[in-house]
């Protein structure tokens, strides 16, 4: 009996050839598609689902407050707070503590190598499952100057193989400028791809306690350190969390012991990668809202995929009334039939299943270099999803796809009678009429949802691009600073004498130093306090260290005062005085406008400091942040950076003979350089690559939707061939002939204009909800929407109908 299904569904379609090959397309693009995403989707949801304890270990987040406004969101906090937790709730059982992460040079025997670095407790690999090849998970980390190596580093720094990780316990490695060297107390496997924590190397936190003081263990006022607790099993954490403002009070006593009133917040590590919205986040991240979107894209494609299906299968009942007519004197019974017509619907996904597999495969390695991840078909067969299993629900969904698309279609047909069909009275459904409109509409507006969404997607991205920052950063060519060279009584001389060698390099126009660049997270000065001012006034800036040439080097307008001299500068920093602010900072403190603020004075920590300058807001970060209030000092730092205005065309040869100097000056540094916009820029690279994807697919999805109206209308069109020969006899244009023939459709799509535009309005704010700047959502955006919708809707349509409206009548009237 099923072989005899499949063959005659086999030949079914083979009759039907070209609705056949419109379906198998749209569900082999559907399918792909789906594949495609589904694989990124299940990547981004696995981020930390193989720690063995992971459902049980949370970060500790910490917002501070100062006159009752936030000055930070973030999960950097004091070196206590993790300590204070283990000790004041049962439910926690156990804590570790990360501290003073950053790029570090790794030195042995005139060998040095770049890794992203951290320094964590004992505690570490205990709690997280990051499995060690050689050395004791319990005692890694217990010493000061212990060191915990990747196994890549192992093989590109001592060029061993797999087989001697052993052999490298007990050596030794130079760190930075340290002294001291550090002994390799293990080697641990490379941190999986989906950790939001991954670093090459991991130093003792004891290392801390011995250069810096017991200070990185006890302080409750120094916020630089980040916490993870894991808890006992069965905690309740909602409960926990309830006992957190009590706990600040009774460490901070309000804002007694920081300054700030500090609110505790635990959040579940599984949530850290996609939804951290904290600022000095040290793992990676990604935007949960882009992820979940993606997911609905995939949803909408394999949606209007099968829709197709079910319209032009259920379009077809005319045709196929005969042949269940016939089937049912010949005895067939209506489940017999529903089979029949199940097994052509299974035997068309599954076909389709498989060129969407090829497909897929095919397609991969240009995905993943797209959006530079390590995606593959292999990682939905494994148990990913969030943790669960992702083939059982592909497979529920494929399953349940197949019996819906097919079981409409099935039971329509099924259900003719038999002696209406062989007498010639058999009339098509309005019921299934109004199926498939309906079907329709909602494939359009879906399509409608998804146009809206990428145009204003794109908007933003360009809004971002062309938006004036309030600093020229086009053509600045910024070094890092050699990180390698100690400071001491001559580190201003020679970082002053480094930049005037650069200057004299004719492409060069000007050069400057400062300890950050824009674009990065800049530190924060708390408990700030104008002089003279009668209220009580503590607040927060940014602060940044920059050397006299850094304004003029980026084109920052100064309103008020003078720029930095040299004298303002001193090796001693305790003997610098003076500062600049931006015009936000000023107006925190108080003032009506720049000019009121030269020359006035402001405490910080005790300790008093003169304005000497205003210069113009400006954009450090991405538009998603609100500009910030900075304090620029005259400090230098070696190991900041150096910033060149050069000339675009040589540039090449600008950086090499930069680079000759800068060996010159700094021998044993690595010479690491990038153009300052390209590196701004690199915030809003999750944001470019969703917007590339997700048109992708989403103009995919469109064009399903499309190739099913094409289908349908080549139907339908066909079944009033003879209606068309009349009206043609009778004195119809084509242009008459035609916009008869649209109109039905363009109907639909007005209807799903009007569904659709206020859904797309709610989804892209959510998503324009990011950004602290960004484009209003006008009327004409989503009526341009509209208009492609029509556009789209009329050519797929009319293609056919033109082609119908030529034809000559004579042909189509012959045989009546």
């Amino acid at each position: 009996m099923i072989r005899n299904y499949l063959k005659i569904a086999m030949r079914n379609m083979w009759k039907s050839r070209t609705f056949s090959l419109v379906n198998l397309t749209g569900l082999v693009t559907g399918i792909t598609a789906c594949l495609l995403i589904l694989q990124y989707v299940s990547f981004e949801l696995s981020f930390d689902q193989f720690h063995k304890d992971g459902s049980r270990i949370y970060r500790i987040a910490n917002d501070r407050f100062q006159q009752g406004k936030r000055v930070q969101h973030g999960t950097i906090t004091y070196p206590a707070v993790g300590p204070a937790m283990l000790r004041d709730f049962s439910e926690v059982e156990s804590v570790t503590t990360l501290g003073y992460v950053g790029t570090f040079n790794l030195q042995k025997d005139n060998r040095i190598l770049q890794e992203k670095a951290i320094y964590a407790d004992n505690q570490f690999l205990s709690m997280f499952t990051f499995p060690l090849l050689a050395g004791d998970t319990r005692t890694a980390l217990r010493a000061p100057r212990s060191i915990v190596i990747s196994e890549s580093i192992a093989k590109k720094f001592f060029r061993i193989s797999s087989a001697d990780y052993a052999g490298l316990l007990g050596k030794t490695i130079k760190v930075d400028t340290d002294n001291e060297p550090y002994q390799i107390t293990a080697v641990m496997k490379d941190f999986p791809a989906a950790s939001h924590l991954e670093f090459g190397a991991l130093m003792s936190y004891e290392t801390l306690t011995k250069t810096w003081g017991e200070w990185v263990k006890t302080s409750f006022d120094n916020s630089d350190m980040w916490h993870y607790v894991k808890l006992r099993p069965g905690a309740d954490v909602a409960a926990l969390e309830e006992k957190l403002p009590a706990f600040s009070q009774r460490h901070f006593k309000g804002d007694k012991v920081s300054g700030s009133v500090e609110k505790f917040s635990l959040q579940p590590l599984h949530r850290a990668h996609l939804f951290s919205d904290f600022e000095y986040e040290i793992g990676k991240v990604n935007n949960g809202k882009a992820v979940w979107t993606m997911l609905v894209i995939a949803a909408f494609i394999l949606i209007i995929a099968w829709i197709n299906y079910i319209n032009l299968s259920t379009a077809r009942s005319l045709e196929r009334a005969r042949e269940v007519g016939v089937r049912k004197v010949a005895g067939a019974t209506s489940s017999q039939l529903i089979w029949q017509f199940m097994s052509e619907s299974i035997v068309l996904n599954l076909i389709a299943a498989v060129l969407a597999v090829v497909l897929t495969i095919l397609l991969q390695p240009t995905l993943n270099q797209l959006i530079g991840k390590p995606l593959s078909l292999s990682l939905l067969a494994g148990s990913g999803f969030g943790g669960y299993d992702l083939p059982a629900i592909l497979g529920a969904i494929f399953v349940a796809g197949i019996l819906l698309s097919g079981f409409y279609p099935a039971f329509a047909l099924s259900g003719f009678r038999a002696i209406q069909v062989l007498k010639g009275t058999f009339k098509r459904s309005s019921q299934g009429i109004w199926v498939r409109q309906s079907l329709v509409v909602f494939q359009y507006t879906a399509s409608i949802i998804l146009i809206v969404g990428t145009f204003i997607v794109f908007r933003q991205l360009k809004f971002m691009r062309e938006e004036k920052l309030g600093f020229n950063m086009d053509q600045v060519l910024v070094v890092r600073g050699p990180e390698l060279t100690r400071w001491d009584s001559t580190a201003i001389d020679r970082i002053n004498a480094f930049k005037t060698e650069l200057e004299r390099i004719p492409s060069v126009q000007l050069a400057s130093a400062s300890g950050n660049i824009f674009g990065n997270r800049l530190g924060r000065s708390f408990n700030i306090k104008r002089v003279g001012s009668g209220e009580k006034q503590d607040v927060t800036f940014s602060t940044m260290a920059v050397d006299l040439d850094f304004f003029e080097t980026y084109k920052i307008k100064k309103l008020a005062g003078r720029n930095f001299l040299p004298t303002d500068s001193n090796v001693d920093g305790s003997k610098v005085k003076h500062t600049i602010l931006n015009l936000a900072a000023v107006r925190l403190l108080g003032f009506r406008n720049a000019d009121e603020a030269v020359n006035q004075k402001y405490v910080v920590n005790g300790r008093e400091w003169e304005i000497v300058g205003v210069v113009s807001d400006f954009h450090q970060q991405s538009l998603k942040h609100v500009i910030e209030p900075i304090l620029f000092a005259p400090f230098y730092s070696m190991g900041g950076f150096f910033s060149m205005k050069i000339n675009a065309p040589q540039a090449n040869a600008t950086i090499q003979q930069v680079r000759k100097k800068y060996d010159s000056f700094f021998p044993g540094n690595h010479f690491n350089y990038f153009f300052m916009d390209q590196k701004f820029n690199e915030q809003y690279e999750d944001d470019r690559v969703f917007g590339k994807v997700s048109t992708f697919f989403s103009m995919l999805a469109v064009m399903i939707a499309s190739l099913g109206i094409f289908g349908l209308s080549s139907y339908t069109i066909a079944q009033r061939t003879k209606e068309i020969g009349v009206r043609k006899v009778l004195g119809a244009t084509v242009g008459s002939i035609v916009a008869m023939l649209s109109q039905d459709f363009i109907k639909l799509v007005l209807i799903a204009i009007v569904i659709g535009s206020p859904v797309a309005w709610y989804v892209t704010r959510q998503w324009l909800n990011d950004f602290a700047y960004k484009i209003d959502m006008e009327w004409w955006m989503f009526a341009m929407a509209g208009i492609v919708a029509i556009l789209l809707a009329f050519v797929t349509v009319s293609s056919q109908a033109i082609k119908a409206a030529l034809t000559n009548p004579a042909k189509t009237l012959k045989s009546e």
